[in-house]
């Protein structure tokens, strides 16, 4: 075995040895971002609009998939290291994911009649899975966003999200510089992304792809920073992400 070759395990075991306290932070940041863009959403009845805080509520969906994709190549790509901890932790995760995807939708769906982000990441999930290493060159898929079909039932259709989700790993494989430029291409969608569709705001997360990624970028290289509440909130985050909603809906409802 070679000592690249276990310089690279090595520096795998320890990845899963220990959490990186900023990028818990930042997965804590852009749950509250959702949360307020959700109460200024679905009990303030605010829209999406420059003038409005839903815009810069927009960072939290290009950070939540810039994140994941950050950490799908340690999951993925060592197969024959892995073994059997780290082919249950993928696993482990996706049930855990499809479980709140259910939840979070049998009140989403009646709601709004269509499938909210959860249930996009767990598709872009399966299709990291099913392409690996090849997943990269999915931050392609978003110039087929106007023939994409998923965005008839996905808040946020997969010709969005996986590419969003793709530039993480991007910036985990091969670094900032080859995700700024696979970040520029994607921020341009904010010139033509649903260009002639009437009420799309899709294009609005392309303002905040370059920023999300940054952020990443900055906190992977600085593992213990972070911010007590927003770390707590980051270690458990589909917990944290069900409840709110849970509990914004009840309060929706009962103000109906």
């Amino acid at each position: 075995m070679g000592s690249n070759q276990i310089a690279s395990r090595l520096a795998l075991m320890s990845q899963f040895g220990q959490r990186n306290r900023a990028l818990d932070t930042l997965r804590g940041f852009a749950i509250l971002l959702m949360v307020v863009d959700h109460v200024a959403g679905i009990l303030m009845h605010v829209s999406i609009d420059y003038s409005t805080v839903r815009f810069w509520t927009r960072l939290s969906m290009p950070l939540f998939c810039v994140l994941m994709g950050y950490f799908l190549p340690a999951a993925f790509e060592d197969r024959s290291f892995t073994g059997r901890v780290m082919t249950l932790l993928p696993r482990k995760r996706f049930i855990q994911l499809v479980l709140a995807t259910i939840v979070i939708n049998v009140a989403f769906y009646a709601w709004y009649q269509e499938l909210e982000i959860l249930a996009s990441l767990t598709l872009a999930y399966v299709v990291a899975v099913v392409t690996g290493r090849y997943f990269v060159a999915l931050v392609l898929a978003l110039f087929f966003y106007s023939v994409d079909p998923t965005a008839a039932w996905l808040d946020y259709p997969l010709s969005v999200v996986v590419p969003f989700v793709a530039q993480g790993m991007i910036l985990e494989r091969y670094g900032t510089l080859a995700a700024l430029v696979s970040g520029c291409l994607l921020a341009s969608g904010v010139a033509w992304l649903g260009m002639g569709q009437s009420g799309g705001v899709s294009y609005m997360l392309c303002y905040f792809i370059l920023p999300a990624t940054g952020m990443v970028a900055w906190a992977a290289k600085r593992p213990k920073w972070h911010v007590a509440g927003l770390e707590t909130i980051g270690q458990y985050p589909l917990t944290c992400y069900l409840v709110q909603y849970y509990l914004i809906f009840a309060i929706a409802a009962a103000m109906r």
